[in-house]
């Protein structure tokens, strides 16, 4: 787990030069899909850690959002989507992902970096072209990669399991 937790930081560390492009959303999706709610959430949790760490964004209202805003994936990929493994569906659902992480993260960013609500819905105008490229960003990966990586990932984690 500590490796595919170090690819997910790496790939977001290795992509900032472009704006609100990530591989997260369909790398969370995956690893919900393979190993489950409770492994992901201990991926997500120790990425953001580490993520806010290194950026210097360790502040408890935005952290807090920001896990929530990464759990939405894996808390509906493991109930809703449990039994689809069909690429369509799932870049769909990634995409909403994206948007139901911008949406969490609505109010904590203008509190934290605006300090008032009340240009709240100009913050709302000037996000909705970034929120469509997370989203994306989120679809694309997941509707080209998820079923063959699926398939790689579910074999090499038999393979882990087998050893241990």
């Amino acid at each position: 787990m500590a490796a595919l937790t170090a690819v997910l930081l790496l790939q977001k560390q290795l992509l900032t030069f472009l704006p609100n492009i990530t591989l997260n959303f369909f790398l969370i999706l995956l690893y919900a899909k393979v190993l489950g709610l409770g492994r992901t959430a201990a991926i997500v949790t120790v990425y953001l850690l580490l993520d806010s760490i290194l950026w210097g964004s360790l502040n408890p209202i935005f952290t807090s959002a920001q896990w929530i805003g990464w759990m939405w994936g894996p808390l509906i990929t493991c109930t809703l989507l449990k039994k689809t493994e069909n690429s369509i569906p799932l870049a769909f659902s990634a995409a909403g992902f994206a948007f139901l992480y911008s949406w969490t993260m609505i109010v904590p960013t203008a509190l934290v970096y605006t300090n008032q609500i009340k240009n709240l819905w100009a913050y709302l105008m000037v996000d909705i072209p970034w929120e469509l490229m997370l989203a994306v960003s989120a679809f694309l990966p997941t509707l080209l990669l998820y079923e063959p990586m699926a398939k790689l990932m579910r074999r090499l984690w038999k393979k882990r399991e087998q050893r241990s």
